[in-house]
């Protein structure tokens, strides 16, 4: 059998991330970077270190800990979304909502069309500010608007 080379195994991880199989996702990032010969922290590819900061938040529940590994790939490259969406979904399996909010919306402004950001958005059940912010939502003319503003934007989507 061929044994599996640094990026493979990285791959592998990946895979198993999507597949929600945490530990075994962790287990091969891990060894991917051991593979990697990587001697220290700053070494390590920062595709690398934002995956091993998401996995060991999930499969340990050590949400500060990933969230630290994550900040650290951020600071190496800062342009990168997908290392923002990393970060916001620490803070979300953490339950730090607000901190998730502002880590989606710093990688939004990197790339404001990343799909997989927007969809974490939407699953957290984000709503615009009212039409006229100095009533509450509650309002019946913010109520009466934000019908008519979202019937206007339906029509005009479809046509």
């Amino acid at each position: 059998m061929k044994e599996l080379s640094s990026k493979e195994l990285f791959k592998t991880g990946i895979k198993l991330l999507k597949e929600k199989k945490y530990r075994d996702a962790l287990a091969s990032i891990k060894i991917a970077i051991e593979k990697g010969g990587y001697e220290n922290v700053n070494e390590i590819p920062p595709l690398y270190l934002s995956y091993l900061g998401l996995i060991t938040a999930l499969a340990e529940k050590r949400y500060r800990n990933g969230a630290t590994i994550c900040e650290k790939a951020i600071k190496r490259e800062f342009y990168n979304p997908v290392f923002y969406l990393n970060l916001g979904k620490v803070y979300v399996a953490g339950g730090y909502k607000l901190k998730a909010i502002d880590a989606f919306y710093n990688g939004l402004k990197i790339d404001g069309n990343h799909d997989e950001i927007i969809a974490e958005l939407k699953k957290m059940g984000l709503r615009r500010k009212p039409v006229i912010p100095f009533f509450t939502r509650t309002h019946v003319l913010n109520k009466y608007f934000g019908l008519l503003l979202h019937k206007s934007e339906r029509t005009f989507f479809i046509a």
